[in-house]
């Protein structure tokens, strides 16, 4: 097996030589998705996604897909379905959460009235494609490629098919540093075919406005809580808290300031009178405990399962979670929901301060104020137990059953009449 392993390695490097690929400097997400004409003509909406797999599927791939389904459902006998993967084939394990999906060799003509295909191959990657075939494209990456797709859709079946549907959930060139990621992110943002955004949020709509990008229509739509964490919160009641500070900690993720955090709590710590009392917990990824001083530490539980998080939270009497984006991201309003004086940012026109009682946006971040916001936030929760519980929320859709995506029908037309 090794034998056959350096083989293929060797192979592999050959043929990027003769292709003048140097992996060193490319940016192998964006490998274009060649078109190839299609012998079908059904009208067929793809969902252009990175993975479906269990590790890589978090809260923007499930509002993706939702939204997808969504659509599918509009367009009943209609209209069929496609999940493309861009980044991971899917195991066999995580195929079986989508059961109504017949796994597809992207090299064949499939007529399958719900298709998944793995289009991951970083040297060529090639679909079938109608002239009624329609992309919701997610991540920026996705989007990137899609756009080429679309502009070869175009010349083979004409301008009827110039639109794509793209789902932005955060403002992506901000994840990374200014360089070539940043401007192939950003440039999808100005395509030169026709895209239709959603928007996750009015507030990350709304940065992109007074940033100047143009589209002629768009879309948005305010977050929900999960429902799985709505039915445990809903038992929660009044519960009695402990002495928890709750950290959102994603150490990899530089937009969680995870460093920033650290050193707050080290500052608070040190003027704290009794910081033994209260037990520091990070959720969200795993990684070593941090050392805070005074024999206090940061104990790290990582990623937990949906349970252990909504017990966690209808435990922690404080939360602190931060994000450097203007997306309002999930914690802070599933911490603040469920009865924990939260703390975390504004950032360009997002303040979350007005979405709950229990939220405190500072506007000027650094470990100085972060840690005089948490030792306001111990003395009110020492002053009275019972402060989070008794906050209330301002986002009368959160906890509900509404429809999502009110605009679904006009953004289903928008896609296919």
């Amino acid at each position: 097996m090794a034998r056959i392993l350096r083989r293929y390695d060797f192979a592999r490097r050959i043929y990027r030589l003769l292709k003048g690929i140097d992996s060193t400097y490319s940016v192998s997400q964006t490998t274009p998705i060649n078109i190839r004409r299609s012998k079908h003509e059904f009208k067929r909406l793809n969902l252009v996604i990175p993975s479906i797999n269990r590790e890589h599927f978090f809260g923007g791939a499930s509002t993706a897909l939702n939204l997808f389904e969504t659509l599918v459902d509009i367009g009943g006998e209609d209209v069929r379905s496609r999940i493309i993967l861009t980044d991971a084939a899917p195991e066999k394990r995580d195929h079986e959460r989508f059961p109504k999906y017949c796994l597809v060799d992207a090299e064949k003509d499939s007529d399958e009235r719900h298709q998944m295909l793995s289009a991951v191959n970083k040297f060529q990657r090639n679909i079938y494609v109608c002239p009624e075939d329609r992309f919701l494209t997610t991540s920026w990456w996705t989007a990137y490629c899609v756009i080429e797709s679309v502009k070869k859709q175009i010349s083979m079946y004409g301008e009827s098919c110039n639109r794509m549907g793209y789902l932005i959930q955060d403002y992506e060139p901000g994840f990374y540093n200014w360089s070539t990621h940043y401007a192939m992110a950003e440039s999808t943002y100005r395509a030169d075919i026709n895209t239709i955004p959603i928007f996750n949020s009015l507030f990350l709509e709304t940065f992109f406005k007074d940033r100047g990008y143009l589209f002629e229509r768009k879309y948005s739509f305010e977050p929900r809580l999960n429902s799985a964490l709505r039915e445990k919160m809903i038992s929660v009641g009044q519960n009695s808290r402990d002495k928890k500070i709750l950290v959102y900690g994603r150490p990899s993720v530089s937009r969680n300031c995870f460093t920033l955090i650290v050193e707050a709590l080290k500052i608070w710590v040190e003027t704290q009178s009794d910081p033994i009392e209260w037990e520091v917990i990070s959720v969200g990824e795993s990684h070593r405990p941090v050392p805070l001083g005074k024999g206090v530490f940061i104990q790290p539980l990582g990623k937990l399962s949906l349970e252990g998080y909504a017990e966690l939270l209808s435990q922690s009497a404080i939360g602190i979670s931060l994000m450097i984006s203007p997306h309002p991201s999930y914690p802070p309003l599933e911490m603040s929901h469920f009865g924990i004086l939260t703390l975390t940012n504004s950032f360009a026109n997002k303040d979350l301060s007005g979405y709950h009682d229990n939220i405190t946006s500072l506007s000027h971040l650094t470990p100085r104020t972060l840690s005089h916001a948490l030792q306001t936030q111990v003395d009110r929760f020492s002053k009275n137990p019972q402060a989070g519980t008794q906050g209330k929320s301002m986002m009368a859709a959160y906890m509900s059953d509404t429809e999502m995506f009110p605009f679904k029908n006009e953004l289903y037309r928008s896609l296919f009449d």
